[in-house]
């Protein structure tokens, strides 16, 4: 029996220092898939990947992975444990408390490097769609019709993206190439949490025509924005990802297609510690809860959207072959008539005459399910684990104190999320492929490769739980510095205010005057 072909669609959220675990989850993912493929003759690949702030750059460096022969576990573990830190986030003059600039400065030798380890013959021939979450500081304004249709309600959006199609062996310079636009760029510009970083300035030109045939207008004429972290206002996060890949690859094969969001957190919604009236959180635990509710809310609701579509789908399939016996040949005409001019609209030449086909089409010109297809979805994160650990799954990442910034003040909490996202996708896998239909010797075969690959396993190096007074003292001197920097941030800020307002004031007093002897 010939198995469909697998073809992964992958979301990552955001989490600062989180992205660690996420890296280890793709990781994991990204090397049963190469296997699969290159290996075991499975034709098995990751078509799309996408996220917002730290998930943007997992997803990135996976992609590079994959598309290049590169072996993800080192790749990941290297620029998401061993390289990234907060001395080497940590800004150098006084626009922000942190820094994407000496990153920049690495990435290309990190990336050429890994490069030459690659095997030409493991790369994945199947383009990736990578789909970057962007929030603008300028909204992008588009009219709503409103009652007085002569006079459209002015709406606005901050939410953003870019889309890229990376290619098989196209090397550093796609992922580098052009300054300004690149999908490094926006994978940095995705990663700018408010928290520290400052905005990031990106080059829409190319994009201008794409964003007036959406209906923005009042685009700038320079056509460049700046913007902050893709994580706090993803709009449907799941589906533009999907979108993302549809785009690149089209839909209607016959294929297995499974959307998978790779999430860090696992606390329960429910717990006490949000609603216990004698312990009141602090400013920055209630922050800290804050932002992550942000990203975790539009997840989840985009994961619920797609589900119901899912149900859609069935339903009009289901429904078109019932009522097809029942039809006269009139009300086939009518049918067909009505299917062959709204796909006329769109540029289709329709002679469907099929009364299930045709009850089908037209239930889903009405329910906005043209172009829809079922797409499995499922979620990777700690709480797959809890029938193989005895313990609070919410207490197993690392890095999570200090707002999700706490891992980049230790290499250890690092390597245990790493390993805590390996073990999570390495659970999936157990049971995923059967439900994906992948045969038992290849399944077997595949997670014992994977699980030979780990390089350190979660008991040996889980650090989960972790707080501020764990801290060696030598990270404790890092916050010291981070604060000493973050007074002369503030300062410098003052500075700037104190100098600006004068001007401010000048130029209000000087359109008061003019107003009055007007």
């Amino acid at each position: 029996m010939t198995i469909p072909p697998l073809r992964l669609y992958l979301t990552l959220s955001g989490g600062a220092s989180l992205g660690a675990f996420e890296a280890g989850a793709a990781a994991a993912l990204a090397l049963a898939m190469r296997q699969l493929d290159a290996e075991e003759g499975q034709d098995a690949t990751i078509d799309a990947v996408g996220g917002a702030s730290a998930g943007a750059l997992v997803g990135f460096f996976t992609a590079h992975a994959l598309l290049n022969g590169i072996d993800p576990v080192e790749l990941l573990r290297e620029t998401w444990v061993d390289d990234v830190d907060l001395p080497l986030l940590l800004s150098t003059d006084s626009r922000s408390l942190l820094s994407f600039d000496r990153l920049r400065e690495r990435l290309p030798k990190t990336l050429g490097s890994a490069a030459e380890r690659a095997d030409a013959d493991r790369r994945q021939r199947r383009p990736i769609a990578l789909h970057v979450q962007l929030t603008g500081l300028r909204g992008l304004s588009y009219p709503i019709p409103g009652l007085r249709r002569d006079s459209p309600i002015p709406g606005v959006t901050y939410a953003d993206w870019g889309r890229f199609e990376l290619r098989s062996g196209g090397g550093v310079e796609q992922m580098l190439e052009p300054e300004g636009r690149s999908p490094l760029d926006f994978a940095l510009a995705s990663a700018a949490s408010p928290g520290g970083f400052a905005p990031q300035l990106l080059d829409r030109r190319p994009d201008l025509d794409g964003y007036r045939s959406r209906g923005i207008e009042g685009l700038p004429q320079s056509g460049r924005l700046w913007y902050t972290d893709g994580g706090l206002l993803g709009s449907e996060p799941l589906g533009r990802v999907l979108a993302a890949g549809r785009a690149v690859h089209g839909s209607g094969e016959d294929a297995t297609e499974v959307h998978l969001l790779i999430d860090p957190r696992s606390e329960d919604a429910s717990t006490e510690r949000w609603s216990d009236p004698e312990a009141p959180p602090t400013w920055q635990q209630g922050a800290s809860r804050a932002l992550a509710i942000l990203s975790e809310q539009s997840l989840f609701d985009d994961l619920r959207r797609i589900e119901k579509q899912n149900r859609r789908i069935e339903w009009a399939r289901r429904l078109g072959g019932e009522l097809a016996g029942e039809l006269s040949s009139e009300a086939v005409d009518a049918l067909a008539r009505f299917v062959a001019e709204r796909e006329g609209e769109r540029g289709i030449a329709s002679e469907e005459r099929d009364p299930g086909a045709l009850v089908h089409r037209a239930l889903c010109e009405l329910a906005g399910l043209v172009g829809k297809e079922r797409i499995a979805i499922d979620v990777i994160s700690p709480e797959l684990l809890e029938g193989e650990l005895g313990e609070d799954v919410g207490s197993l990442l690392a890095g999570e104190f200090m707002g999700d910034f706490g891992g980049f003040l230790d290499r250890g909490l690092r390597e245990s999320d790493f390993a805590l996202g390996y073990e999570s996708s390495l659970a999936w896998l157990r049971a995923g492929l059967a439900e994906c239909g992948i045969a038992q010797d290849l399944r077997e075969r595949t997670i014992a490769f994977v699980e030979d690959r780990r390089r350190h396993r979660l008991e040996d190096v889980g650090e989960g739980g972790a707080r501020l007074a764990d801290l060696s003292l030598s990270e404790r001197l890092q916050l010291v510095r981070l604060a000493a920097h973050a007074t002369r941030v503030l300062a410098a800020g003052a500075i700037d205010l104190r100098t600006r307002i004068p001007d401010v004031l000048g130029r209000a007093l000087r359109r008061t005057r003019d107003r009055l002897r007007g």
